[in-house]
């Protein structure tokens, strides 16, 4: 036999699919080529590349956790004993924490652009509140309000009628409307209201109220009680509400009356009789 045909090559062995920890490997060493029990292998820190990311110290043992607070969740910290063993209770407040700020952060998704929109308006008024500021620096010691109060209350004794229109002489003033409205026009002796004309009154629902005690005066006749307008539209005059006592004498009566008035318009109280202990009043209602 030739010594080639002897020669075997390192492909020509069966491929093994395992190592066993009693399979051998052949290894050189200063004193001779040797076997070596795959057990017995021990490959030291100086020969592994990556020493640096092993983990140091004790790998047995009781392990400790430490957590801190945020936003109420318990969150793992670095104190921590290296190479503790992570359950899903160690970061639980890691998930919920990612959780809620996944939450908000879609809601300010969706409000995002409705913040823009109030900065913006916010900006306006900061821009408005800038001229106003200005005009009070420069000098100027009052404002003329856009709308002013029109509401009134006349209260008398010893009312009287002068013509049939009811007057409240001396202190019958209790709540004057051309105090709070310069632009209001009011009489009280006969009694009449003219609503403004400009920008500081509005068309509104008034609520007129009528107190009024009525004293047999020696006539037969009861008085007719009327509260009359003069259309500011028309320039035509109509009862927009009236009394007429059955009796010749009674106490205190109460009426209330609910009118849509315009600016303009003139309203008036009118009795037939004298009449005293008058109470009339009108409040804007809207």
């Amino acid at each position: 036999m030739a010594i080639e045909d002897e020669i075997i090559n390192i492909t020509d062995i069966d491929v093994g699919t395992e190592i066993l920890n009693n399979d051998k490997l052949i290894i050189e060493t200063n004193s001779g080529t040797k076997l070596i029990a795959f057990k017995d292998l021990v490959i030291g820190e100086d020969n592994i590349t990556f020493k640096d990311k092993l983990l140091q110290g004790a790998a047995t043992g009781e392990s400790t956790t430490d957590f801190s607070k945020v936003g109420g969740h318990s969150i793992l910290t670095s104190d921590t004993t290296a190479g503790h063993l992570i359950t899903y209770a160690d970061i639980s407040g890691i998930a919920e924490l990612s959780k809620y700020n996944y939450d908000r952060g879609s809601q300010f998704e969706g409000v995002s652009a409705t913040i823009t929109q109030n900065e913006q308006a916010i900006n306006h008024l900061n821009s408005n509140m800038a001229i106003v500021k200005n005009y009070f620096d420069s000098g100027a010691t009052a404002v003329a309000l856009s709308l002013g109060a029109v509401n009134f209350v006349y209260n008398s004794g010893d009312t009287g009628t002068t013509g049939g229109q009811v007057k409240f002489p001396g202190a019958g003033e209790v709540v004057n409307p051309s105090k709070s409205n310069s632009s209001v026009s009011v009489i009280a002796d006969p009694f009449s209201i003219t609503y403004p004309t400009d920008s500081s009154y509005n068309a509104s629902f008034i609520l007129f109220q009528l107190n009024v005690n009525y004293i047999l005066d020696g006539q037969n006749q009861s008085p007719l009680i009327q509260i009359q307008k003069i259309s500011a539209d028309t320039g035509a005059t109509s009862t927009i509400w009236s009394y007429q006592s059955e009796s010749r004498s009674f106490g205190d009566k109460a009426w209330s009356h609910i009118e849509y008035i315009i600016p303009g318009d003139k309203i008036s109280l009118h009795s037939s009789k004298f009449i005293d202990k008058v109470r009339f009043m009108g409040m804007k209602l809207n």
